[in-house]
C-alpha cells in the first residue's frame, strides 16, 4: 500500500519532539490517509467484492449446466451404442441367413414361377386334368412353385432388412459422432470455466488479503492519530495554563520542549541550568 510522505514519522520520531505545527500537519496527513483507506475498504466491500461474487456465481452455474448436459450426453451415447450393438447383431444374423439360404434359391426367376403357379392354379380351378394323378402332379407343381416364390421373397426381404439396418446404423454412427464432438467441446469448456473460476477465487483471496491489509493500516493510523491527539491535548492544556498565568501568549512551543527536557534531566539526576530550574519552578508553583 502506498504511504504518504511524513506519516511514518509517528513511528520513526517520538511525537514529543514535534512542535504544535508539526503535530497539526501530521494529524491532517493521518486523517487523509484514514479517509483514503476508508474509501478503499468501502470500494472493496460495495463494488469489487460483489462483482467477483457475481462472476463466481455465473461460472458455477455454467459448470453445473454443462456438467448436467455432459451427463445427458453420456446417457445418450450409451443408449445409441446399445442400439448400434443390437443392429449390428441383427445385421450379422441376416447376413448369416442370406449366406445359408442363398445356395438354395431356385434357378428360376420370379416371373416364370408366378406364371407356372397361375397356370397350374387355373388347371385345378377349371378341372382340366384327366385323372387324379394328373391333378396331384399339378398340385405338386403349384406347391413347388409357391415354395420357391416364398424363398425368393424371404431372401429379398432379408436383403432389404440388411439395407435398412445398415442405413439405421449409419444414422446412429453420425449421432454418436456428434455426441462425441459435443462431449469433447463440453469437457474443454468445463476445464476453461474451472480455470476462470480458480482465477476468480484467487482474486477473491487476494482481495480479502488486501482488505485485511487496509484494515490493519487503518487501525495503525487510527492509533497514531490517538497519540497525536493526546499530545495536542497536553500541549493545548499547557498553553492555556501559560496564557492564564502570564496573561499573554506563550513565548514559543520551544519553551514547552525545553521544560519537557528539563523534567527528564531532573528525573535522571542530571545537572540543570538556571533557566531549566526556573522553568521547573514556575511549573511547580503553578500546580500548587
Amino acid at each position: 500500500m502506498d504511504r504518504q510522505p511524513g506519516l511514518s514519522s509517528v513511528d520513526q520520531e517520538p511525537v514529543q519532539n514535534l512542535n504544535w505545527d508539526e503535530l497539526v500537519s501530521l494529524k491532517r496527513s493521518l486523517l487523509k490517509q484514514i479517509n483514503d483507506l476508508t474509501n478503499k475498504i468501502i470500494d472493496i466491500e460495495n463494488a469489487q467484492s460483489p462483482i467477483i461474487n457475481e462472476n463466481i456465481k455465473q461460472e458455477k452455474n455454467k459448470i453445473t449446466s454443462m456438467t448436467k448436459r455432459l451427463a445427458q450426453n453420456r446417457t445418450e451415447m450409451n443408449s445409441n451404442n446399445s442400439q448400434l450393438l443390437m443392429i449390428s447383431g441383427n445385421i450379422s444374423k441376416s447376413k448369416n441367413f442370406v449366406s445359408t439360404m442363398g445356395p438354395r434359391i431356385p434357378s428360376e426367376n420370379e416371373v416364370d414361377l408366378v406364371r407356372i403357379l397361375e397356370s397350374s392354379q387355373r388347371l385345378v380351378d377349371e378341372k382340366r386334368y384327366k385323372n387324379e394323378r394328373e391333378k396331384n402332379e399339378t398340385l405338386s407343381v403349384m406347391n413347388d412353385a409357391s415354395m420357391k416364390l416364398e424363398a425368393i421373397k424371404a431372401i429379398r426381404a432379408v436383403n432389404q432388412q440388411i439395407v435398412d439396418l445398415n442405413t439405421k446404423a449409419e444414422e446412429i454412427k453420425k449421432i454418436l459422432k456428434n455426441l462425441d464432438n459435443e462431449m469433447q467441446t463440453l469437457q474443454t469448456e468445463i476445464a476453461d470455466t474451472r480455470y476462470r473460476l480458480d482465477k476468480l477465487f484467487e482474486a477473491k483471496r487476494q482481495q480479502a488479503a488486501e482488505r485485511q491489509s487496509f484494515l490493519n493500516d487503518y487501525d495503525k493510523f487510527l492509533s497514531s492519530l490517538d497519540i497525536v491527539n493526546s499530545r495536542l491535548d497536553v500541549m493545548s492544556q499547557w498553553r492555556k495554563r501559560r496564557r492564564h498565568e502570564f496573561s499573554h501568549p506563550p513565548r514559543d512551543d520551544a519553551v514547552f520542549k525545553v521544560k519537557e527536557s528539563a523534567k527528564k534531566k531532573f528525573e535522571a539526576g542530571a545537572k540543570l541550568s538556571f533557566e531549566e530550574l526556573k522553568l521547573l519552578y514556575e511549573d511547580n508553583t503553578g500546580e500548587i
